[in-house]
């Protein structure tokens, strides 16, 4: 009984953190044109958390006394669930082409919608054995023989927000981040980037494939493996938020680079272990499976990114903004041709990516380093209740400096 009235009264302190935290991502005030040109299109959240946080909870409660599905019938279920998702995404691709039959999209929907409350909750519970596994437990002074993952993992599959992402032409900063609404049109997503452009700026519209909000939000069309990796990586944030590093993410670029990455190494890693200790049946392909054999890439992608953001930090620094411009067009239209599509790069998509310093649109050092730490780390677990007590790169680079025959433990 203990851990439902823990669950509960967690959600009221991370909905007060989400709020708070995605304050920053809002409107700066009504004389910011930037804000002005977006609030059309701007993000409920508000209404995510109105729609989703209870309907959660009460099914939960609903079904605390029943029977659970066994562990093949809810393989089934998970195996189901992502198999509608690629059919919904293959109906939508070709409704938007005009080849979709209407009625079979919407079926398809409804099935997955029907058993979707089910498969969040398999995965919740499953990712939180992984994570008591790791260790990443707490406990109340009173009751310090109980050990309980806080928060609670609660996510939701939906349509997470877009997000328009602000840098300055003469370097790569992200200077702002607002959250829109999904499902934008391509008129709309335009107009809203040269509003923005005309005030001197870089800015790109962005999908955001997950978002820490509490329940987290999963987009409902992805694959299996995407989806364990996301929802571990947003828990993480919220994990993140209870100790110095999530408090601090807002207080620079650097500290959101610190967190966004160890997210990453960890959120990947722990999606691999739940995936490792809950095994889809074998007898069947996992329902992400591609239908083909994909073609062996013609270039190294990453490689590739690596190069041209080195090479538009070198025009950048010298001053060279419409040749560094320039040269993002043409590396793009170079990777749409050999099969990597990618709708616009310029300093804005860098500065927003670029958080992630473990990806080929990061130059940022905290990235190898972070790598390094994972690698000299005896488990996941320490690795991030060790991270989760920084605030600068100074701080990591503390933590590599014990790490050789140490203990790792915060400065």
């Amino acid at each position: 009984m203990l851990r439902p009235i823990i669950a509960v009264a967690g959600l009221l302190l991370i909905f007060g953190a989400a709020a708070g935290s995605f304050f920053w991502l809002s409107s700066t005030g009504p004389s910011d044109p930037i804000s002005r040109a977006a609030a059309p299109f701007g993000y409920d959240l508000v209404g995510w958390e109105w729609r989703h946080l209870a309907n959660r909870w009460l099914y939960k409660v609903g079904h605390l006394f029943r029977d659970g599905p066994s562990v093949e019938q809810e393989n089934e279920l998970v195996r189901r669930y992502f198999a509608l998702a690629g059919d919904v995404t293959t109906l939508e691709h070709n409704d938007a082409a005009g080849q979709a039959d209407a009625a079979t999209l919407d079926e398809k929907r409804r099935k997955q919608k029907e058993i979707e409350n089910k498969v969040e909750d398999i995965l919740e519970r499953r990712l939180t054995k992984v994570l008591e596994d790791q260790g990443l437990t707490t406990s109340l002074p009173l009751f310090s023989s109980v050990r309980f993952v806080f928060p609670p993992v609660d996510f939701e599959f939906g349509r997470p927000p877009t997000v328009l992402a602000v840098s300055p032409r003469d370097q790569i900063r992200l200077q702002k981040a607002i959250l829109l609404r999904s499902g934008l049109s391509a008129r709309d997503v335009s107009s809203l980037e040269e509003k923005t452009a005309a005030t001197g700026v870089s800015s790109v519209v962005l999908d955001i494939h997950a978002v820490a909000f509490y329940p987290s939000a999963i987009p409902s069309d992805t694959t299996y493996e995407a989806a364990v990796d996301s929802m571990a990586h947003e828990w993480l944030h919220q994990y993140f938020f209870f100790h110095p590093l999530g408090r601090s993410y807002f207080d620079s670029n650097i500290t959101r680079t610190l967190n966004e990455t160890a997210a990453n190494i960890g959120g990947r890693e722990l999606g691999q272990l739940l995936r490792q200790r809950f095994p889809l049946d074998e007898s069947q392909p996992p329902a992400s499976a591609p239908s083909a054999t994909p073609q062996a890439p013609k270039i190294d992608f990453r490689k590739e990114m690596r190069d041209l953001r080195a090479q538009v930090d070198t025009l950048l620094g010298e001053g060279k903004v419409d040749d560094a411009e320039a040269l993002m067009n043409e590396r793009r239209n170079f990777l749409a041709e050999n099969g990597y599509y990618i709708r616009k790069i310029n300093q804005a998509y860098f500065a927003f990516n670029g958080l992630y310093a473990d990806t080929p649109a990061s130059r940022s050092p905290i990235g190898p380093k972070m790598t390094q730490l994972r690698q000299l780390s005896p488990s996941l677990g320490e690795f991030l209740r060790a991270v989760s007590g920084i605030t600068s790169e100074g701080g990591l680079d503390r933590l590599l400096a014990q790490s050789q025959g140490q203990t790792l433990t915060p400065p």
